[in-house]
């Protein structure tokens, strides 16, 4: 019969056992770990680079369209989830991400953020089933569209067009707005619009 000293080795062979292993598990936990956090830091100061280049490139880009179309001022917006709902539901919002103005045109890229699109839903419908809106005369949009109405009468626009940005999937991720806030736009070089926004959907696919 095994003696109580032979019981207490073989339960210290195994308790060491399981103790050794712990401590190897543990060093490579904490070597993977330190290698993510080294890994994070570098990616974060590479997206930083390539975050301020992609934004330099975007409003310069946007610059020459508004001196081009004669336009005033000249929105990206992106959809995105803010928050959700209490019932679990997604909070889908969309931002302004990029502005450029006319000299004496008022700038709004700080109140628009967050925007609920359930606030504009005759105005996201549109965009998405159109792929582009076209209002040369904004009063014409009161009665449909009365949220939009509002906003953009808000910021002095008469006339305005809008085009989609999508993803490599086709899928809307955004749209490029650009405003006439001085006269209303008879004809609007939709083809330049479209060349930037299509500009715009490169450019943040690459993020």
């Amino acid at each position: 019969m095994e003696s109580i000293i032979d019981k207490l080795e073989t339960i210290g062979t195994a308790f060491g056992a399981v103790l050794f292993t712990g401590y190897i598990i543990y060093k490579k936990f904490s070597a993977e770990l330190k290698n993510w956090k080294l890994e994070e830091k570098n990616n974060i100061s590479s997206n930083i680079t390539k975050q301020s280049q992609l934004d330099c490139e975007l409003i310069q880009e946007a610059e020459k369209l508004k001196e081009m179309i004669n336009a005033d001022r000249i929105h990206v917006y992106e959809f995105h989830n803010g928050v959700h709902y209490a019932n679990g539901r997604s909070a889908l919002r969309t931002s302004c991400t990029y502005e450029v103005c006319r000299y004496g045109v008022e700038s709004y890229l700080k109140n628009l953020s967050g925007i609920p699109l359930s606030i504009i839903p005759n105005f996201i419908k549109t965009l998405l089933d159109k792929k582009e809106i076209c209002v040369i005369n904004i009063e014409s949009m009161k009665e449909e569209m009365p949220s939009s109405y509002s906003l953009l009468s808000s910021m002095g626009v008469k006339s305005f067009y809008c085009f989609t940005i999508n993803n490599d999937k086709g899928e809307p991720v955004g749209f490029v707005s650009v405003h006439f806030c001085n006269v209303e736009v008879k004809k609007v070089n939709k083809d330049l619009i479209k060349k930037f926004a299509w500009f715009v959907e490169s450019k943040l696919s690459e993020m």
